[in-house]
Order: C-alpha cells, then structure tokens, then sequence
C-alpha cells in the first residue's frame, strides 16, 4: 500500500514538473553595459540565467542539440538581454542584413517579453548574427503577428570560436507595460538553421510565439513613466519628369510628421499632421490569376501602434483606405483587462479619383477572458459631404486548451438592410507546429462589401460559405528526407439566394530531401460565377534548392485553364550573397495565354541587388520590365538610419517608362526624392 502511494506520488511529481511554469529571476545592475556582443562580467555576476532549452521542432519536447544561455538585466532606464549560442562557427547560417524580415531562414534568437503578464499579447524581437534586427508585436496568444510595428531598440551580435552572441538593450520608453508590476511573462527562443531546429527556454511549447506557454520574470521593478513628448518630424523634395499625364517639370516639398504624448506606462496618444504616405520601398508587380484587391501593410508612423488590434478576419478597418491625410489623432494602451485603440483622421481631395475629403473614425477595445482568451468590439465610420458609411463589430477567440481554437465575429454595417448589410463568421481548428486543421462558417450579406470597403477590407460578399483545411508535416529525418509537408485547402459557398457562386479544391505535397533539394506539387480545381461560369484548374511543379533558407533556388511550371483561357506560367528565381555585405536576388516570370485577347501574355523579370556598409547604410538597386507593356522600371535607394529605426535619410531615384500600344510613342516619368526624418524629445 505504501509503495503505490510513493509510485503515486512520484507520478504527481513528474506531472507537476512537466507543467510547471519556468522562472527567472529580473537582475538590476548599477553600471552600464557596452552593447557590443560581448558578454561581460555585468552579466556573469547575476544569480539568474536562463538554460536548458526544449525543441519544439523537429524532435519536438527533446533537450535542444546545441547549448544556449540566456542573462536578463536591467537598470533604471532599459532592459538587457545576452545570448551565449553554442554552436560550430562554420555550420552558422546568416545571411539577411534587411530590417523586419527575419525568420526561420536564418540563425537568431528571439527575446518575447509580456509586459502585462497577460498570456495574450508580447512583444517580439530577433536578432541573427550579422546583428540584423526584427521586432514586432504578438497578440491572441500567438495568433497574429504585426512585423510593421517598430521601436526603438540596439541589438548586437558577434561570431567566436564556441558560436555566436548576441545582446539587446531596449529602452522602458519604448514599450508598454502596467504600472508597479513586477512580474511578466517572458520567453527566449533559438532557431537553429543547420538543424532545422527551434527551441525555446520555458518548455515543450505548442507553437511558436505562444505567450501562455511563456516562462516567468519576477522581481523586475518597472521605473515609474513620466509624460513624455516626442515629435517625429519629416522633410521631403521630390524632382519629377513626368509626360504619363502632362509634361511638367518641377520641384514639391512637403513637411509635415507625428506627435507623440506619452500619457503613462500603458498609455499614448498621437497626432499626425500631414503624413508623408509615400514608402521608400519600391512595389513588386504580381501576376494576379484573381479577380480579388490585392491588400498592401501599412507604415505610416501614426497607424503603426495599435494597428494589429484591427486585424480580424472581416477587416472593418485598413487604414490603407485613407490616403491624404490633413490631421488625425489617436490615443491607443491597456487599461486592467481591457486593450483600446481609437483615432479620428481628416482626409483630403483627390480630385483625380473623384474623392471628397472625408472623416474617418475607428475604435477597437478588447477584453480579456479566461486565461488567455478575449472579446472584442470594433466600431468604423467614413463621412463626407454627401453621405457616411459604418459598421460595429463583435468578435472573439477562444483558446480551449493547448490545441483547440474557436474564434467567430459577427460585423453589421449602415446604411441599408439590416441582414443584406450584415457578415458573420465562426470557425472552429485544432493546431500545433505539425498539423492544423480546421472547419468554419461564413454569411456576408449581398450589400456588405460596398459600405465596408468606404473603410475596411472586403474581398467580396453575397456569400454562404463553407471552408476547410487539413495540413501535417511529418519529421523523418532519415538518409532521404528531411520532412514531407502535405495541405488540402477547400472552400464552396453559395450566394445568398442559393446559387452556387464559387469552390476551390487545393491539394499540395512538398517533399524536403536531406540533400537540402525538395520537390513540391500542388493540384487547384476551382468553379466561378461571374458574368459567366469558368471552371478552371491548374497544375504546379517545383524543383527547389535550400529554399527553407534565404539564399536558395526554384524553378516552377504552372499549367491549366483560367476563364477560358489556356495558359501556363514559368517562374524562376535565386538569392544569393556575393559577398558578405552584397546580395542579388533575380526572378523571371513568364505566363502564357491562350487565346490572349487582353495581352495578358508578358515575362515580368526582377532583379534587386543590396549592399550594406553597416546594418544601418545601405544601397538598393531594383529593376523590372514587363513585356507586355514594354514597362522598364528602376528603382535607387540610399538609405542611412543614423537614428534608428525613426531618425533617417533617403535619397531615391525611380524611372518608369513603358509603351502600351506599338503605334503609341511610349511614356517615361524620373522622380528624385529626397526624405529626412528625425525625433525630438521635448519632455
């Protein structure tokens, strides 16, 4: 009796151990580090560090192959984080030096830091070992992720003889967090390119990016925040030579910028006065075999913090809607159990598009529930002179244990029928890193698209939709493959009449040799009502090289039928490193139809090449032509962050020109721009 009652307990021992939430101590220093890589005796004096880390791919729950020990500190004014990575030199793989888009493709480590302690919302930031930065914010519990979000932060990474370091020094200022906690969630993730590995410190996670599976910081003392000011002001001159539209000649300024106030610890509010919508990164041309918008990510400044909050499934709110802006305003925290985010923005004319100016308002709050679940409330409105349109929203996610999701959202819009103007969703998956699958419901209303779209997303409406997807993928890892990827993505739905409007039936396998080749195949049947019915399909092959990794190659031919046409489509491209601060990427896109009444028939060819003289001075240059067209693009950037990622200076040249008709002359359009920004703190 005694002996099952010891075994007993033992059981409960090993369960308790296997669930409990992992530790680590906050350590506050009373000197300065020099973020240089190195880790020096500031760090090796603390009591805590952080080790022991567990894969969650590819041996998933197994001790992580290679060492790493983490440091923590922090001081009155920022936190500090020191990497120690074990490793072979020779097997690192580090290759991008772009800000914000680093992922699996290369080495890095992450830092995830829940500053409410929340189980729901984190920031993010990597750091790979060429020092190249990402940062971003999580939330739902790892659900969704905004790249677009940046902040103020250092990170540098140096290779040695045992592997790599890396060190983080991000100041309190540039993050939120509830005032007098002295506890948050955190993580420390590794990924492990050569290995194919992710590891994380406080366990066997579900997921990347899952905040409730995070470990814990204790005894951090958060510096009391005062109200801060800090004005983000730009300058810009743009030359242009433009006979697209009229021939002029002539030089635009334009000033204009942000204003930041600094409210508490978790709270902002923001003023824009005639922000600079135009990007300094050049746009790609796609070929589209849809009917659909194409969506593009957001990076004015103002929208930027608080703009994940508005990403639900049925966007009722895409700041790219508004164009010119006048002024806007915003006040955007975390208030107890409850996220908000509200802004008011005056738009102007466009005289070219036929748009008045108008006023744009949107608001977004969140609640907490549960353990690491939320509802949510979403209201949007766009009035001009001679009309408005709007739209509340209520939506929810809930996380029923480690695996299980059930989210829904049920969005009513004016003016209009009640029901004809009205969308709701629910969806119900089950997920981990190796498989998802899931099945949801879907009814837009036949006059849904129209007023949403004065200021959200919508693809389209009049829909009764039925959608579901089953993806595995199986780590062998033997003499032969790596791992074998399998996804089928099917969709139906019916008009609201009951006229069967749509399917879609994908069917994709992906197979990952150990000699780092894969071979991928994709099957897509698919019926449309448009004006007419099409029922068309298409078949897809590639052969790829060390495509997990950023310098790879593909070759892929798509063939079948689209809206009565024949066509097939040859695409290929490669990324590689000539050097270790020059980089080229090349693609070629042929697609061919049959008959092709449109000129549609075109081979699009990209090439982009990047050299960086530090992670903050840089050089791009990027060029395409379209042949259909006879469209001749090349796009120049000097860049240099001498404050970053907001103090910066741009200078940019494009020229664009093209010939649409072989009788026409053709057209040619220069831009110089020029665009300084910098921040000022007042308070």
């Amino acid at each position: 009796m005694m002996k099952n009652g010891l075994i007993f307990s033992l059981l409960l021992l090993v369960l308790f151990q296997t669930h409990a939430q992992k530790t680590i101590g906050a350590y506050k220093i009373a000197s300065t580090p020099v973020i240089d890589g190195i880790i020096d005796s500031i760090y090796l004096a603390s009591p805590y560090s952080a080790t022991n880390f567990i894969q969650l791919e590819p041996e998933k729950g197994l001790k992580a192959t290679q060492k790493t020990v983490v440091y923590f500190a922090y001081d009155s004014l920022y936190i500090y984080v020191a990497y120690k990575c074990y490793q072979n030199p020779e097997d690192i793989v580090a290759k991008i030096q772009t800000r914000d888009v680093l992922s699996k493709s290369d080495d890095n480590v992450l830092l995830q830091i829940d500053t409410y302690n929340d189980n729901r919302s984190a920031y993010g930031f990597l750091l790979n070992p060429l020092g190249s930065q990402t940062d971003f914010i999580i939330t739902d519990d790892g659900r969704n992720l905004d790249v677009n979000w940046d902040t103020e932060w250092e990170g540098v990474a140096i290779i040695d003889d045992d592997g790599w370091t890396a060190e983080f020094a991000i100041p309190f200022k540039s993050i939120k967090y509830k005032k007098g906690s002295t506890d948050w969630g955190i993580n420390f993730g590794r990924v492990i390119r050569s290995n194919f590995e992710t590891a994380y410190w406080s366990g066997s996670m579900t997921q990347d990016f899952r905040i409730s599976e995070s470990g814990l910081l204790t005894g951090v003392k958060t510096p009391a925040r005062k109200m801060g000011l800090i004005l983000f002001p730009y300058t810009t001159l743009r030359y242009e030579n433009n006979d697209f539209n009229e021939t002029y000649d002539k030089f635009t300024p334009s000033v204009g910028g942000d204003i930041r106030f600094q409210i508490s610890s978790n709270a902002s509010a923001d003023i824009t006065i005639n922000p600079d919508f135009a990007t300094v990164e050049a746009d790609q041309e796609q070929i589209n075999l849809t009917r659909y918008e194409l969506s593009y990510p957001e990076k004015r400044l103002f929208f930027l913090e608080g703009n994940e909050m508005y990403k639900t499934r049925i966007r009722t709110f895409y700041s790219r809607r508004i164009e010119d802006i006048a002024a806007g305003a915003k006040v955007s925290g975390k208030v107890g159990a409850y996220n908000f985010n509200v802004l008011s923005v005056r738009s102007l004319e466009i005289k070219e598009d036929d748009e008045p100016p108008a006023f744009f308002t949107a608001a977004r709050v969140k609640r907490d529930v549960l353990k690491s679940s939320m509802v949510g409330l979403t209201y949007a409105d766009k009035t001009w002179k001679d009309g408005s349109s709007r739209s509340i929203s209520g939506d929810y996610l809930f996380n029923l244990g480690d695996k299980w999701k059930l989210t829904g959202q049920f969005v009513t819009s004016f003016p209009g029928d009640f029901w004809s103007s009205s969308a709701f969703f629910v969806r119900f998956a089950r997920e981990n890193n190796i498989f998802h699958y899931h099945i949801r419901y879907s009814d837009v209303g036949d006059n849904f698209m129209e007023n949403v779209n004065e200021t959200g997303f919508i693809r389209d409406d009049d829909r009764r939709e039925l959608d579901g997807d089953i993806e595995y993928r199986w780590w062998l890892q033997n003499n032969v493959f790596e791992y074998i990827e399998v996804v089928s993505a099917n969709n139906i739905f019916w008009s609201q009449k009951g006229i069967l409007r749509s399917w879609y039936l994908t069917e994709y396998v992906n197979f990952y040799f150990r000699n780092k080749f894969n071979i991928t195949y994709s099957y897509n049947n698919e019926f449309k009502l448009f004006e007419k019915e099409y029922y068309n399909h298409k078949h897809a092959v590639s052969l790829g090289y060390n495509t997990d990794e950023w310098s790879s190659a593909r070759l892929k031919y798509t063939f079948g039928k689209n809206f009565d046409r024949d066509f097939y489509l040859i695409t290929g491209d490669v990324s590689f490193k000539v050097s270790d601060k020059f980089s080229i990427e090349i693609s070629a896109n042929y697609v061919n139809f049959d008959p092709d009444t449109t000129n549609s028939t075109t081979l699009i060819n990209v090439v982009s090449a990047q050299y960086y003289f530090t992670k903050d001075l840089w050089v791009k240059v990027f060029a395409q032509n379209s042949t259909n067209i006879e469209r001749i693009y090349v796009y120049g950037l000097f860049g240099w962050r001498f404050k970053p990622p907001f103090g910066a200076v741009y200078l940019i040249y494009t020229r664009d020109q093209m010939q649409i008709l072989p009788e026409d002359p053709g057209q040619q359009a220069d831009i110089f721009f020029l665009k300084f920004t910098y921040p000022i703190k007042i308070l």
